[in-house]
């Protein structure tokens, strides 16, 4: 009797959660390559480096990693996958919006999300945090949270809802006003010298 063999594919994986209270910048670049590859297209060697540069950043006792990671970690790592991952065997190209023209309504933003591009923002949450975000429409922005929360978390927010049902693509959806608020009000966009937009594509 021939056994049944069940032909596995190699595919993409859900996206992933922060398991500390600071490695939301790490989960997210992470993330980002978890979106626009198959594991079979990633290389082990990116995410070892990824691994080694981001939570740079110590606390104001000098505790390592309690910082989270910095801006500059994020560029680094953008100009050093740009440089190396095609030769990975991963087409990413990383490209970043200028501060003076931080918005959820950029459009260079705006077109490359619709060709199925992501971008890393830096948003307010308590502190400076970071989220992938996937999708935009009229209204709303779609991005994935690395932070975990219960289901209910914003259900007196009007502005922010949480979804539970797109494992691979994303878990909250945000009014886009929301994000262009100069406050410091959750999903608001961070300004000045801390902002960050960094959009990532697969290029293949």
């Amino acid at each position: 009797m021939k056994e049944n063999k069940v032909k596995y594919e190699y595919t993409k994986t859900p996206l992933d959660y922060q398991i500390t209270e600071y490695d939301c910048g790490t989960t997210t670049l992470l993330n980002s390559l978890r979106y626009l590859f198959k594991r079979s297209e990633i290389s082990p060697e990116i995410y070892k480096f990824i691994m080694q540069y981001t939570l740079d950043k110590t606390n104001n006792l000098g505790e390592i990693g309690k910082g989270g990671t910095s801006v500059y970690a994020l560029e680094f790592l953008s100009n050093w996958l740009n440089e190396n991952a095609n030769n990975k065997g991963m087409n990413i190209k990383c490209s970043s919006i200028s501060k003076d023209k931080i918005s959820i309504y950029n459009l260079e933003l705006n077109e490359k999300i619709k060709k199925g591009a992501v971008a890393i923002v830096r948003i307010y949450q308590d502190c400076d945090h970071y989220c992938l975000l996937t999708k935009l429409d009229e209204e709303f922005a779609y991005l994935f949270d690395p932070y975990y929360l219960n289901i209910n978390y914003y259900d007196n927010d009007e502005d922010v809802e949480i979804i539970k049902n797109k494992p691979f693509e994303f878990n909250r959806k945000v009014k886009k006003e929301r994000m262009e608020e100069y406050t410091n009000r959750d999903f608001a966009l961070v300004r000045g010298e801390n902002s960050e937009i960094i959009i990532i594509e697969n290029t293949k």
